[in-house]
């Protein structure tokens, strides 16, 4: 029976995995931040000098746990940063839904949090290698710790305390968050000191002052001082909201364990990064002042939706009036709220309401955060359990400031196993009230409701990672082989890589993008790179890249249009010396889709993989000419070739080239496109070797055809594809 009940959690965790795998290997943004860690990860493994040689905006701790992971055999490619991401993200979700399980007994609520959290933190996909991972395992790792009472005080507050130095030492920000939140309930609820209403209203405060000290560089923003009002109000309406004695009192001594622990983390973490060639003073400026400067230097705005700022000053207004109410006065006012902001982010999460679940979360979630702890019985089990998860919720919310991308998600999913518990609570309450509740067909109204919404929204996941396989291309690119993306991408990637393998000695991008690094094997001009570059490193830095591509004749440029123009348009500040000496210095040599592939001025090259369309006078036989040119070791058995039109993501054939209607001539030329052999005539099926031009003639041209919607494959007999090539402008 028992087996019987939580086989479909079972099941459901498995059918995530999937879900979340079938996601991660169907994306890769353009904006490449995976390129710029994956790189900075293997550039430390095997050089050092973290901060020095190597460029990183995270913290030691992260280059040391990356690289335990390395010498037990880990490579850095995309593959293996997409299997640690959905690691830490099975991690993130199992952790809030086993606190569930534990508290609930509930296989209904349990799967629903493991699915909700799951899905609240698809984002992932995005940036897999992104300390944003480790980060969300191990905030949920503690926040399961902290309520399992299988363990002793003394440790759970050891692993704790070691666990917030980790994330102190990997983003000092988020560790500062965990360990205020942690340390503020384990404070709160210490038996000497719990009941101290002085000491209460001094915690309360601190919490308050943590957002506005974090926030005091960009406060003349109306987004941050709503940032700040939404989180402090959040704050001290959860402490207020905390009985002063609950189920889960805790020795005060027992944080000398969890200082001591943290303390450990860090001895170990500095001495690692210092014998591998940090200095003192690049330490103290990689994990303190260079975060310090992180919001002048780049910030990405909390869109407040309405209401959010007026909906936190009453939130916490009506707390206090509540707090101090017998709990039969409570229970209709906060199970009200309780069911409300649960449904409206269940219906979010659904897209069945017009608003992204993670708005909800941030800009009504977090104020609704103490509703879920406020007691409605004397005899509540689980108060202490959602004032714990409570604080941690709304100290992890500030990890969207200064930088409110993905990071809402990940400073926000441990507000469903919050909701879970307390929607839960107040479900028995009303059953201990009103016992016919309980005994009515009523009682299978929620898990009935929720079991659907799971469904529903497995469903549409599912659906979403079908289409995008069957729309996909495999990338087979080293240490990306295996990615299905859309073909449009991976046609164009592969053409970039495969011109810079053969073009180039250095390989420079604008923005950063080092995955191109990967896959080509070229190497930048130096070991200290990143995506903005033009506002993260130093005017030095920046001149040492400078030097090193002015030497180098053959040293190239990809420049990114589509990102480019939108950094400009948001008047970011990339004109940087560099930036206005590579626009002096290089020109375009070729473009595809929104990428422009540039190499010295004065420097010419054969666009390999690329196609051009000749057509003369009507009237004229052959009125066609297609030129191609290729740079492979032994292409043979090309028996046709075909022209196909990218529709969306996919693609279909408008037409095709034999021995029946198009001839063939090839000619050997060097890396400037120059002739550097004779124009041979070839038979189908034809072979070339190395670098050639080839030029087809014919007066057939398929209807429909747009250069810049098409694609050229060279085919064998079977249809299997040869080679590639693109019309670039």
């Amino acid at each position: 029976m028992r087996v019987t009940k939580w086989l479909p959690v079972a099941l459901l965790a498995v059918l995530l995995a999937i879900i979340g795998a079938g996601l991660l290997w169907t994306t890769l943004m353009m904006y490449d931040d995976e390129g710029y860690v994956l790189y900075s990860l293997r550039t430390f493994c095997e050089i050092g000098g973290l901060y020095e040689k190597v460029f990183s905006q995270y913290g030691p701790f992260f280059y040391l746990w990356n690289w335990l992971l390395h010498v037990a055999g880990l490579d850095f490619t995309n593959t293996s940063a997409r299997l640690l991401t959905l690691a830490y993200w099975l991690v993130a979700a199992g952790t809030g839904a086993a606190i569930v399980a534990r508290l609930t007994r509930s296989a209904v609520a349990t799967a629903a949090v493991l699915s909700g959290v799951f899905l609240h933190l698809w984002p992932m996909i995005s940036e897999p290698s992104h300390p944003g991972g480790p980060i969300c395992a191990i905030v949920g790792l503690v926040a399961w710790l902290g309520l399992n009472e299988r363990f002793s005080s003394n440790t759970r507050a050891a692993w704790i305390g070691a666990a917030g130095a980790a994330l102190v030492l990997t983003k000092i920000n988020t560790g500062i968050f965990l360990l205020a939140g942690a340390g503020a309930w384990w404070l709160l609820s210490a038996d000497r000191i719990a009941c101290s209403r002085r000491w209460r209203l001094t915690l309360a405060g601190a919490l308050v002052l943590l957002p506005l000290l974090v926030m005091q560089r960009l406060f003349t923003e109306e987004w941050v001082r709503i940032f700040a009002l939404v989180t402090t109000t959040a704050a001290a309406a959860t402490v207020i909201a905390l009985p002063t004695r609950h189920e889960r009192s805790v020795p005060l001594a027992a944080l000398w364990r969890g200082a001591l622990a943290g303390l450990a983390v860090t001895g170990a973490t500095v001495a690692f990064i210092r014998t591998a060639g940090t200095s003192w003073s690049a330490l103290l400026e990689g994990v303190v002042l260079g975060p310090l400067r992180h919001p002048t230097a780049y910030a990405a705005f909390v869109k407040w939706r309405p209401g959010a700022a007026v909906l936190a000053a009453g939130s916490i207004l009506a707390i206090a009036w509540l707090v101090r109410q017998p709990a039969a006065r409570r229970l209709p006012w906060v199970t009200a709220v309780r069911l409300i902001a649960t449904s409206f982010y269940l219906l979010c999460w659904s897209n069945l309401l017009p608003l992204d679940m993670h708005a909800f979360a941030l800009s009504y979630g977090l104020t609704a955060i103490a509703w879920f702890v406020l007691p409605l019985r004397d005899d509540d089990s689980t108060a202490g359990a959602r004032g714990w998860l409570a604080l941690l919720a709304v100290t992890q919310a500030l990890h969207a400031f200064p930088v409110a991308g993905s990071q809402i998600s990940w400073g926000t999913f441990l507000w469903l196993p919050l909701a879970a518990l307390g929607v839960h609570d107040a479900l028995q309450a009303l059953a201990a009230r009103w016992p016919q509740i309980a005994k009515g067909p009523l009682r299978h109204l929620a898990p009935v409701t929720v079991a659907g919404l799971v469904a529903w929204n497995g469903v549409a996941f599912v659906r979403m990672v079908d289409q995008r396989l069957d729309d996909s291309d495999t990338l087979g690119l080293p240490g990306a082989a295996s990615l299905q993306l859309p073909l449009n991408f991976t046609s164009t990637a592969r053409i970039l890589a495969h011109n810079a393998t053969l073009h180039a000695d250095m390989l420079f991008s604008l923005p950063g993008m080092l995955s191109f690094h990967h896959w080509s094997g070229v190497p930048p001009p130096t070991s200290v790179n990143t995506t903005h570059w033009f506002t993260l490193l130093s005017p030095a830095q920046q001149e040492a890249i400078r030097a090193r591509l002015e030497a180098s004749s053959r040293s190239v440029l990809i420049i990114q249009r589509g990102v480019y123009d939108f950094l400009l348009e948001t008047r970011i500040a990339t004109e940087s010396p560099l930036t206005q000496w590579l626009h002096a210095n290089f020109t375009r040599a070729f473009s595809l889709d929104s990428y422009e592939f540039w190499v010295r001025r004065g420097r010419r090259i054969a666009a390999i993989d690329t196609a051009q369309l000749f057509e003369t006078d009507a009237g004229a036989s052959p009125r066609y000419k297609l030129t191609l040119f290729l740079a492979h070791p032994d292409l043979r058995d090309v028996a046709r070739i075909t022209l196909d039109r990218l529709e969306g993501d996919g693609q279909c054939t408008l037409g095709a080239w034999d021995r029946q209607n198009a001839t063939i001539l090839l000619t050997s030329v060097d890396s400037a496109g120059g002739p550097c052999g004779p124009v041979l005539a070839a038979a189908w099926p034809f072979q070339t070797k190395a670098l050639v031009r080839v030029e087809l003639f014919t007066d057939f041209l398929p209807a429909g055809f747009r250069a810049d919607h098409s694609i050229i494959h060279l085919r064998d007999a079977t249809g299997r594809t040869l080679a590639e090539a693109r019309f670039a402008n």
